[in-house]
């Protein structure tokens, strides 16, 4: 308890009372992040996890939000792929009937640039998948599902945005096989949630549809086997797999397929 105690006063003092850039500012976050769910990971008892999510809790509560003139973030992880995201969905841009689905949506605000900039038609529809509880139904993402209901209702389409709070690997199974005109997956990032994601997503997948993954790149091998988060081997056992059926359009930070 000493050990997490002291790590989190570290974290805290890294954070507060500086003027840094939006990059630095998700740098020393996600450090943050991925420094909890080390303790996490390396078998902290139930009574210091909790602690974490209560400490990391207030320390989000406390720092002041990214400016923004209409919405709420406390990270912007969405910035520096927009212009590619342009290009992926150019097609699909201010079009009738388009379905976007989304899995893991965080602060929303990816869901909020897919119906700013793309689901711009009355008749588009976003269907957003997010257990908003782990791990151990933490109060530090029961914070993060209100500033993403709360970015939701600023962008003016909240009447077009379906929220489905559940594990994906459940919620997906219930959606409609090829409904979807794009998908932008960026929900756990465990090796085998990951596959399964892509599976069930890529079922959901119109013909000619786009499936986004995020931090394909990603390699944090915490955990070993199918519990380390390293989406890219799951993905590229996937693309491997569909042959093809696939058309690879995108691959850097985040892969981007096209579906035969």
């Amino acid at each position: 308890m000493q050990r997490v105690a002291s790590r989190i006063d570290e974290l805290r003092a890294a954070l507060e009372g500086q003027s840094i850039s939006t990059e630095e500012h998700n740098d020393q976050r996600f450090v943050m992040v991925m420094a909890m769910r080390r303790l996490i990971d390396t078998g902290c008892e139930e009574r210091a996890s909790r602690m974490i999510a209560r400490e990391m809790h207030d320390l989000f509560a406390d720092s002041p939000p990214l400016p923004h003139q209409k919405y709420r973030f406390t990270f912007d992880w969405v910035t520096p792929h927009a212009q590619a995201w342009e290009n992926d969905l150019e097609h699909l841009k201010g079009k009738a009937k388009v379905h976007g689905l989304e899995i893991g949506c965080f602060e929303g605000q990816s869901a909020c640039w897919f119906l700013d900039n793309v689901l711009t038609d009355p008749t588009s529809r976003l269907t957003c998948v997010d257990p908003f509880a782990i791990p151990m139904d933490s109060v530090l993402l029961r914070y993060f599902e209100r500033y993403f209901d709360h970015n939701i209702a600023a962008s003016g389409a909240s009447d077009r945005v379906m929220k489905l709070v559940g594990s994906s690997q459940v919620v997906l199974r219930s959606l409609q096989p090829g409904h979807f005109d794009f998908v932008y997956v960026d929900g756990s990032h465990r090796v085998g949630d990951v596959l399964q994601d892509a599976v069930l997503a890529w079922t959901l997948l119109g013909p000619g549809g786009t499936a986004m993954f995020d931090d394909y790149d990603l390699v944090d091998d915490v955990a070993r086997g199918l519990l380390a988060r390293a989406p890219g081997r799951a993905l590229d056992a996937f693309v491997s797999l569909l042959g093809d059926g696939a058309t690879v359009m995108r691959r850097d930070w985040q892969l981007v397929l096209r579906k035969g």
